[in-house]
């Protein structure tokens, strides 16, 4: 992401984030910079999860109901 730097540990972990400042200035509030690095942290972490196909997933959601 544009203006957004992580520094990270020795094994490569990200461990904190530098904002550009600049950023504000292209964005309405530094929630909405905020919400944008929560979402790249959650597909990170996800991203070695197993997917699974529509057709299950409509079937699991349709169970439910």
């Amino acid at each position: 992401m544009k203006g957004i730097t992580y520094l990270t540990d020795e094994v490569g972990q990200r461990k904190a984030v530098v904002i550009d400042f600049d950023l504000l200035k292209e964005r309405d509030s530094l929630l909405e910079i905020l919400e944008d690095i929560e979402d790249e942290i959650a597909i990170d972490l996800r991203k070695n999860e197993e997917s699974s196909d529509w057709n299950s997933v409509k079937a699991d959601l349709i169970a439910k109901d």
